[in-house]
């Protein structure tokens, strides 16, 4: 999983911010498998984002919308705790984000191991913040992402013989915003515009620092936009770097073709005016904590090659939550029946055995920022307070519109209909969202 990843910021995704990048090791995994070009997280916000993937509910179910202390009940169960049961041995690397109280633990929620962080985001060279190993305090060198990537092969070296779980949880390119010289460079050597935008840090930095820049400094009206660009696209040749390292052990252990592999982020890039963080959501309206496609809408994929297709695109409409009950399913366990599981079982519909859409429709609520939407099949209803719009919301065709710029309610006015009485009934006995 990556972190605020923007939905152009891989080489596959083929879009005109996409020349930035450098992910040769993502775009060889993408291409060993399926791309899911209708790809969703159940919620546009780390934390909440996390959740759903773990549980395999909309986080909206208990009352989790925004990045809170408090997090995820004790009572919601997580995937490692049910495939423990099928003889699974389960790993959490890098960025929890899931509770640090009492019965939130990752070593309290089914994992055998963790290596990471348990807040929102870290320095990637400093210990100020702490990092853990299980339960005790550890201290780390280098660039996190690296040690992160280094931790998650030294696991599946030590567990490849039995049946394993692995939750790779990145936190590149979230902020704070740096990179390593080695990173920077390969960004240059692949797009040369950057070449004077690397003076312009070496000027400012010194030929041989490594760049940080703190959230202030993004939020400057003065913060150079080509500067941020290029620290965050080197983020991400980081997390490739990781990505082909895993990869990598993996074929070494001998259990690529046993091993199920998926690659999302969190949510869409983060954007924060008047400068961005450095993340591509386009041609995706807005971005992180958001109802629009930006926010909610991916990159997302699988591979497991003999067993679902290779260098494919599948336009069915996939969920995040779907990855709880398919890994539950895949490992021989049972998904509870004492809860409403939003997930499913993706693996028919991979296979081909289905056809149509995995779902019939999925909703996305933030009431904390009066946002609301729903999607169902080639139809999107948004009713978003903050942006200008009717009292009825508005209806995008995405399957023709990806950018959610034209409202279509006047063509359509009985699908709208439809849609808004569709997300009152999924939604009637939600909770209201926790507060801090």
């Amino acid at each position: 999983m990556a972190d605020d990843l923007g939905w152009a910021d891989i080489g596959v995704q083929n879009e005109q911010a996409t020349k930035d990048i450098t992910t040769p090791n993502i775009d060889k995994l993408f291409r060993s498998g399926l791309r899911f070009t209708n790809g969703y997280v159940a919620n546009a916000t780390c934390g909440p984002s996390r959740a759903s993937l773990m549980t395999g509910r909309s986080s909206s179910r208990f009352g989790l919308e925004d990045n809170i202390e408090s997090c995820v009940p004790t009572s919601e169960i997580m995937i490692p705790q049910i495939i423990r049961s099928a003889g699974y041995r389960s790993g959490v690397i890098g960025k929890w984000h899931l509770g640090h109280l009492p019965g939130q633990l990752p070593l309290e929620k089914g994992f055998d191991e963790f290596y990471g962080f348990l807040g929102g985001n870290h320095h990637y060279f400093s210990n100020a913040k702490p990092v853990l190993s299980g339960t005790e305090e550890v201290t780390f060198k280098g660039y996190l992402t690296d040690v992160l990537a280094d931790k998650a092969v030294d696991f599946i070296e030590r567990n490849h013989k039995v049946p394993f779980f692995l939750y790779a949880a990145f936190n590149a390119p979230h902020s704070p915003m740096m990179a390593t010289q080695r990173y920077i460079e390969r960004v240059v050597r692949h797009q040369p515009r950057f070449e004077p935008v690397y003076e312009r840090i070496k000027q400012v930095k010194g030929r041989d620092a490594l760049p940080h820049f703190s959230m202030s400094d993004f939020r400057s009206p003065d913060a150079d936009p080509e500067v941020m660009r290029l620290v965050y696209c080197a983020m991400v040749a980081g997390l490739d770097n990781g990505v082909g390292k895993i990869m990598a052990a993996i074929e070494k252990a001998g259990v690529r073709e046993n091993t199920l592999v998926v690659f999302l982020s969190d949510n869409g890039a983060a954007l924060a005016r008047p400068t961005d963080f450095g993340g591509v959501n386009l041609p995706l309206r807005s971005g992180k904590g958001t109802i629009f496609d930006g926010g909610v809408r991916v990159v997302f994929g699988a591979s497991w090659p003999g067993v679902i297709p290779a260098g494919e695109d599948y336009d069915g409409i996939v969920n995040s939550t779907d990855l709880f009950t398919t890994t539950v399913e895949l490992a021989g366990a049972k998904v509870p029946q004492d809860r409403a599981i939003d997930g499913v079982n993706l693996m028919p519909w991979l296979t081909g055995k289905k056809k149509g859409n995995p779902h019939d429709a999925f909703f996305f609520r933030r009431k904390d920022r009066d946002s609301w939407s729903l999607r169902s099949g080639d139809f999107k209803w948004v009713k978003d307070r903050k942006s200008s719009m009717t009292a009825a919301g508005q209806l995008y065709k995405v399957s023709e519109d990806v950018s959610e710029s034209k409202d279509v309610s006047s063509e359509y006015p009985e699908k709208k209909e439809e849609l808004i009485r569709l997300y009152e009934t999924l939604t009637k006995d939600l909770p209201d969202p926790v507060r801090e």
